[in-house]
């Protein structure tokens, strides 16, 4: 019987450039421009940028994946193979034994010239319903770190369940994900249409019929082609520059051969009004749209409302920025482990770290001090983030909560000052899209907020500085460019419309 299957199912051929594979519905959710790259740019052009992060929360999700699949299996099967052959092939001798629990099982269907194949994280043994394997059958089991089921999880596995029930002859509509903090009972029936949708587009980028759009830069793909795309939308002045804009919106424009932020600015606002009268039905946006293509077309700041700017100036200017850990794996806990400050007053970096969350009160404490009674002063920060964090540790904290609520009365979003008065020709506010578009530049390219958490606690475990200088060296840069965001905007006269 496994010979025959394995021949019917792989209709005597390995998977080749044709097929699709199922592990790639990631990638052709989340990042399709990428997947574009992939198949039509030259791979001399990639460029890898290695997540240090994410290999480590690869090896925590193994971990936990594991510990659950042993604790509800008896007789578990580990697929291996020399080759994906040898997998597909091991996986039905497994499923034919009847084990309990069969992990990384490798399941094709090559059948057609366009086939699907791969892997699921568990199959489990259901012993009721009379598969061709005996008086059982298989259900797909997903364990995935995520708090959500995900589309491209449900895309997925809906694709693999098809092929599952092809296989064993039985038709299990069910899939079950182990999700973070729960789990959910998935209808792969409901899903399998969408989800061969999705593979038709699959194929129709592989063939070079459809070219997908890229996101907004500093992100316009994932590694390996985010700079490469980064490059692309903003050589092509793509409408996915400008930030306000959906896909929908975008349409619109390109309906009327307005492709670039170039057309944009030709055509001039009243063009533009009308254009985006109907579908947006609010002026404002055809303002922001034009007011957009001007700076870019001109690399400046556009005003936007003067009243707002600049902010009022104090004795003492501090820009800060926290760091926090996550609990990434079983051994680590939420806190935030670093306070950067960049005293523009002092033209020096200050920073205050904790080792542990016992650690986390006193450098807030520090924090508190290094302010002082000063009351003509400003603690700058980008988005709401380091706001919200200290209002919730006054609860955490109620020792300290006079010094957080004092901290806090000084703050000032500096995204939310910069958002109100200007247009910049950035593809989003975040500050790696603000800052780099004046020229500020990051003295790191391996080191970002979530390897910086990698880094530190490598710091911990090892002692070794080089690692916390990195983590050290990411804050100070964050810090600077909205300092450096401010200086030009007040040393640059910005445009009027």
């Amino acid at each position: 019987m496994i010979d025959e299957l394995f021949c019917k199912f792989s209709a005597s051929r390995t998977p080749c450039r044709e097929d699709f594979p199922a592990g790639k519905m990631f990638i052709l959710l989340q990042d399709p421009f990428g997947l574009w790259c992939s198949f039509h740019i030259s791979k001399s052009l990639a460029v890898d940028e290695p997540n240090i992060y994410e290999n480590l929360r690869g090896k925590t999700d193994k971990s936990n994946r594991d510990n659950w699949i042993y604790s509800h299996c008896g007789k578990v099967a580990v697929i291996s193979g020399c080759d994906e052959s040898e997998k597909f092939k091991n996986t039905l001798t497994a499923m034919s034994r009847g084990d309990d629990g069969i992990i990384g099982a490798v399941l094709w269907d090559l059948r057609e010239k366009n086939g699907i194949y791969g892997s699921v994280n568990l199959l489990f043994k259901v012993n009721e319903g009379k598969s061709i394997f005996g008086d059982y059958h298989y259900k797909i089991v997903q364990l995935k770190r995520a708090g959500e089921l995900k589309e491209h999880y449900v895309m997925q596995t809906a694709i693999m369940n098809k092929i599952l029930c092809d296989i064993q002859g039985y038709n299990q509509t069910q899939a079950l994900f182990i999700l973070k903090n729960t789990q959910k009972d998935l209808d792969c029936s409901k899903n399998i249409g969408r989800a061969l949708e999705y593979v038709r587009q699959w194929h129709q980028i592989r063939e070079k019929t459809l070219l997908p759009e890229a996101k907004k830069p500093p992100k316009a793909a994932l590694p390996p082609w985010r700079i490469y795309a980064n490059k692309y939308v903003f050589e092509k002045k793509d409408l996915v520059l400008f930030a306000h804009l959906n896909s929908s919106m975008r349409a619109v424009l390109k309906e009327h051969n307005l492709n670039t932020y170039e057309d944009v600015y030709n055509a001039g606002l009243e063009k533009i009004k009308q254009i985006l009268k109907e579908p947006l039905a609010d002026e404002r946006l055809a303002v922001e749209t034009y007011a957009h293509a001007v700076a870019y077309h001109k690399n400046a700041a556009v005003m936007r409302d003067k009243s707002f700017w600049p902010p009022v100036a104090k004795k003492r200017n501090l820009y800060f920025d926290f760091e926090a850990t996550e609990t990434f794996t079983a051994d680590s806990i939420s806190f935030v482990y670093l306070i950067g400050i960049w005293d523009k007053e002092k033209d020096k970096f200050v920073y205050f770290v904790a080792k542990n969350e016992a650690e986390e009160e006193i450098i807030f404490k520090q924090f508190a001090d290094y302010l002082g009674t000063e009351e003509s002063a400003s603690l700058y920060h980008w988005t709401e983030y380091e706001v919200k964090k200290m209002r919730s540790l006054c609860e955490k904290y109620p020792k300290i909560k006079p010094d957080l609520e004092k901290l806090i009365s000084h703050c000032v979003d500096l995204k939310i000052v910069v958002e109100k008065s200007f247009y910049l020709p950035a593809p989003s506010l975040s500050l790696k899209a603000a800052a780099p578009a004046f020229g500020f530049k990051w003295r790191q390219d391996d080191c970002g907020a979530m390897d910086s958490m990698v880094y530190f606690t490598n710091w911990l475990k090892t002692g070794d500085k080089a690692q916390l200088d990195k983590v050290l060296m990411y804050n100070e840069d964050d810090c600077k460019a909205m300092l450096f965001v401010e200086d030009y905007l007040n040393t640059h006269e910005a445009l009027t419309l």
